[in-house]
């Protein structure tokens, strides 16, 4: 009789044992240096980054998403470095009008010299 499909004849009250239901499953072998699934690596899809578009054209919303999308560490990495790319445009946009309203309060122009 074979030892896997017998089953001894339950005593009392006691609840049936559940059998293992990777029992019958060959084990999984992930040979050395086989990259190991990673789901912050998949592909965004369209409707992802529309997501991410809008949420960052909110004033107060944006900076809260991107707070707690580059803290997280299940975030997709691809979203992860479009937000470090937003980031920095905003960086270079907030020094470019500030650099062009230095320029209108003291009446000096950066292109006169062009």
């Amino acid at each position: 009789m074979d030892n896997q499909y017998y089953q001894p004849p339950q005593q009392g009250n006691q609840p049936p044992q559940q059998q293992n239901q990777y029992q019958n499953q060959p084990p999984q072998y992930m040979p050395p240096g086989y990259p190991v699934y990673d789901s912050t690596r998949e592909v965004l899809s369209v409707g992802q980054y529309l997501g991410m578009f809008i949420l960052s054209a909110i004033p107060v919303v944006n900076v809260i998403c991107w707070v707690v999308w580059l803290l997280s560490p299940d975030t997709n990495k691809n979203k992860k470095n479009f937000l470090k790319a937003c980031i920095i445009m905003w960086i270079i946009m907030v020094v470019l009008a500030g650099a062009l309203g230095f320029s209108v309060y003291t009446g000096t122009s950066y292109l006169s010299g062009l």
